[in-house]
């Protein structure tokens, strides 16, 4: 037999059970709308700030106070463009910065204030062409406040070099610069004018200049020396050959500096004799010969038969010796280039017509000088072989003594 009472017990506990728990169903439930709730109250907004991106997560749905969230303060001339932002959904909201930049172009510099995001946005909004112009910054480069943009426009450049006249667009830089943009190689021993360091202007010529050395090696003439013998069977002024003199030859190395393929400068490396030159001999009389004597025993401060040291020097009857070219000297004597030889001299220091004997060679003084034959003893002697000849013969010491003092 069922006991009704404990039936009914169990009923009504179970009843209270079933109750409480859908009571705590409901209360998860509501836990869980809540924080959907707060959950989809969320939503990601897009900030651009003059060109530089970020994106925050907010509730937030004025402008303003997601912008003050995300730490942005606007300046009081910053611009908000809201136009694709929309509240509790999302977009994007734009900043366009009020910044002060500096545009410095040809040593002129511009002091602006701009919008742009970036360079190349300053370049289109103040109209600026840069166009083969050299810039500091690239066109992608984010605007800063107080940057300093440089636009170096170009100027030109003439390149002169291998025969040829560059001109070369430039806007700054060096020499070494321009050199390389034009694809100009330079050698070793090459330089170039103004030096490679030197800052590049408008309108410079730049001059490259080619330097090549060389080893040659040439056959070149030996001067050969003449020696004189008295000879007592001559009369005094009479001179005679008695071995003709013959040049020598050898063979001379050089170091050869071309610049722009003309020779600048040589120097001797090594000289060898091929064949040795054959010195010439001259015999010159010492016997007395009918020499007129005209009674004058001195003149001009000198006496007949002083003897004193002297120094010599030859010349020709060229202009370049002369300083004319008609060939008369001051006596009135005429000379000229391949006559038998005279043997005349010049002096200022004794009278026109005095006869001199020279280391035993007799010779008549006929012309003047320089002031430097007004020295004693300074004589320059005719040489009738011309100009090459007298250089050849050169200078030298000398014995002279008086054998006449006049005509």
């Amino acid at each position: 037999m069922i006991n009704e009472s404990h039936a009914a017990s169990i009923k009504h506990f179970s009843r209270a059970v079933a109750a409480a728990v859908i009571a705590f169903l409901f209360i998860i439930c509501a836990f869980a709308t809540n924080a959907f709730a707060g959950m989809t109250n969320e939503y990601n907004v897009v900030i651009n700030d003059n060109g530089t991106e970020s994106t925050i997560t907010t509730k937030e749905t004025e402008p303003i106070e997601i912008l003050n969230e995300a730490n942005i303060i606007l300046g009081s001339n910053d611009r908000l463009n809201i136009a694709g932002f929309k509240a509790g959904e999302g977009g994007s909201i734009v900043i366009d910065r009020l910044n002060t930049v500096y545009v410095k172009q040809n040593d002129i510099i511009g002091t602006y204030e701009v919008y742009a995001d970036t360079v190349g946005d300053v370049f289109a909004e103040l109209n600026i062409d840069t166009e083969g112009c050299k810039v500091n910054y690239s066109n992608e480069k984010a605007v800063e406040n107080g940057m300093v943009i440089t636009v170096e426009s170009p100027f030109g450049v003439y390149l002169n070099a291998d025969g040829n006249t560059l001109n070369i667009s430039a806007s700054s830089g060096t020499v070494s610069d321009v050199i390389s943009l034009a694809g100009i190689v330079l050698g070793e021993n090459d330089y170039v004018e103004p030096s490679l360091d030197t800052a590049v202007e408008s309108g410079m010529v730049i001059n490259v200049f080619r330097v090549e050395v060389k080893t040659i090696t040439q056959n070149e003439e030996i001067d050969y020396d003449t020696k004189t013998k008295t000879d007592s069977s001559l009369e005094i002024g009479t001179v005679e050959t008695e071995t003709a003199g013959v040049e020598g030859e050898k063979a001379v190395e050089y170091e050869v500096t071309y610049v722009n393929g003309e020779e600048t400068s040589r120097k001797e490396i090594s000289s060898k004799v091929i064949k040795n030159p054959v010195t010439e001999v001259k015999l010159v009389g010492s016997k007395a010969g009918n020499i007129e004597p005209n009674g004058v025993q001195s003149a001009s401060g000198y006496s007949l038969g002083q003897t004193l040291s002297g120094k010599y020097t030859h010349y020709c009857s060229c202009v370049k010796c002369c300083g004319k070219s008609n060939g008369v000297t001051a006596s009135g004597k005429v000379v000229y280039t391949g006559m038998a030889n005279p043997y005349y001299v010049a002096c200022n220091w004794l009278p026109l017509g005095s006869v001199i004997s020279v280391d035993g060679a007799y010779y008549t003084v006929v012309d003047r000088g320089g002031s430097k034959l007004s020295s004693s003893g300074r004589i320059d002697i005719y040489t009738p072989e011309g100009h090459s000849a007298a250089l050849r013969k050169g200078t030298g010491k000398c014995s002279i003594t008086i054998i006449r003092l006049g005509w």
